[in-house]
């Protein structure tokens, strides 16, 4: 007598399998999200990853010496910047996830890729978002108008590649992958299940033909790339793009990177007619006006292998409350708070009466120690009501008992700092004998407290 099967259970939103029915998923934690389905359907079942291949020859080991030697050509983006975020180019076979909140500018940067692409090959550009004629007016507006440029609208990964087994483009855009489903799964688009069987679709489709593949991905409320970080895992390489929505200026981050330096960036400035890279980035993140300002005193910060510039500005007001405020934008607050209470121990500064509120310009989001120097000469500044020179320039980690301590790629940072003008750089001690006697146009004043800031 057959053994009676007994009925299958799975979450929709996570894709675990269960004996019973639950109205709470026990593993996410998520209602009314367990289904009844057949062991033939549930995603656990029937994944390519568990079933064992049956009569698949494996691939010869080669030697190491013989893949280091065979170096990959790399496609140009068109994009000087946006080659040099990626490490020289796109790899052959790479898998890249591209994420940043709605209305970034996310698609408009890949179809400003595809279209400095199509000179050189055929490109696919799948959207399971909009339609083709949606694509088509953004695309009459950016003046892209080449026949290498394919659109799709197919949401079934396994449908998908085996469209680019066929076709071979140069390079394959998915936006987004959100909208992409395998079709022997029953959750919906979107769930974890449905991103990670997906993308693993479209990594093994990328390492067998060679092609490479961008993945559009939104951002959750949480600030986070929809899935919970389980594409990071999957993809070769990771960037974000960020910005306002209603600012001019966009930054593309590398925050993974099999293939290059992790953290560059690159600067794109939205236009009418699509995205423009910013070259000359030196002063972009600083006021164009030389008058000077209590509480504004500038520095510079690495972001991957260069340094950029940057002006911090403090404000520091009576308190109008009965609890003074710390707020800070594109700085950590925690930073700010933690400093504020440095100087009120060891400078005298009575900043628990007063409000502080700390900025940095353009828009640029930082969490790096080296601007703590900065920052805490910002709000001594602001509170003395005492200009700083726009020619000085801070650098250096502060700690708790007041001390400054040395920073890393302190050549670089001076190099930038010496390019907008800058005459006079307060460092570490620590950094001091590293760079004594290299830039001739720079005096170097080391400190050890902050005390000798003279505030």
């Amino acid at each position: 007598m057959a053994k009676k099967q007994l009925p299958q259970y799975q979450c929709k939103s996570c894709g675990d399998s269960f004996s019973r029915w639950a109205g709470k998923c026990p593993s996410c934690g998520e209602w009314n999200q367990i289904e009844e389905v057949s062991n033939t359907s549930a995603g656990r079942f029937d994944s390519p990853i568990l079933q064992k291949p049956k009569d698949r020859k494996y691939t010869d080991p080669k030697s190491i010496g013989s893949v280091v030697s065979d170096a990959h050509f790399r496609t140009s983006t068109g994009f000087s910047e946006l080659d040099l975020v990626l490490g020289g180019g796109i790899v052959p076979g790479s898998l890249v996830l591209v994420g940043g909140e709605p209305g970034v500018g996310k698609s408009t940067l890949v179809l400003e890729i595809a279209k400095n692409i199509a000179n050189e090959g055929s490109v696919l550009y799948i959207s399971g978002e909009e339609s083709a004629s949606q694509i088509g007016l953004r695309a009459k507006r950016m003046g892209v108008t080449s026949e290498n440029i394919l659109l799709s609208s197919e949401v079934y990964a396994e449908n998908i590649s085996q469209m680019i087994s066929d076709l071979k483009p140069k390079v394959v855009f998915v936006d987004s992958i959100q909208t992409i489903l395998k079709e022997s799964l029953v959750n919906q688009a979107g769930t974890i299940t449905q991103l990670r069987e997906s993308s693993q679709i479209f990594l093994e489709t990328a390492k067998r033909t060679s092609v490479p593949i961008f993945l559009i991905g939104h951002i959750t409320k949480e600030g986070q790339i929809a899935g919970p970080k389980v594409l990071e895992h999957l993809v070769d390489t990771v960037l974000y793009f960020e910005g306002d929505r209603f600012n001019y200026y966009r930054i593309l981050r590398a925050v993974k990177n099999r293939f290059g330096a992790v953290g560059d960036t690159a600067i794109f400035e939205m236009v009418s007619g699509g995205l423009k890279q910013v070259l000359d980035r030196h002063r972009l993140f600083i006021s164009p006006e030389s008058e000077e300002r209590s509480g504004s005193v500038l520095s510079s910060v690495m972001e991957g292998s260069r340094a950029i510039g940057v002006e911090v500005q403090a404000l520091v007001t009576k308190s109008s409350y009965g609890q003074a405020r710390r707020m800070a934008e594109g700085l950590d607050n925690r930073r700010v708070i933690l400093l504020s209470a440095v100087l009120e121990k060891y400078l005298g500064f009575p900043l628990s009466e007063s409000d502080i509120f700390s900025n940095l310009a353009g828009g640029l989001s930082i969490d790096e120690p080296s601007l703590d120097l900065a920052i805490a000469a910002s709000i001594a500044s602001s509170f003395k009501d005492k200009p700083v020179a726009r020619e000085i320039g801070f650098l250096g980690e502060v700690g708790l008992s007041g001390e400054v301590r040395s920073v890393g790629q302190i050549s670089l940072r001076l190099k930038e700092l010496a390019g907008i003008g800058i005459s006079k750089v307060y460092i570490p001690q620590g950094n001091f004998k590293e760079v004594e006697g290299l830039f001739s146009s720079l005096e170097l004043i080391p400190v050890k407290h902050l005390q000798e800031l003279g505030f």
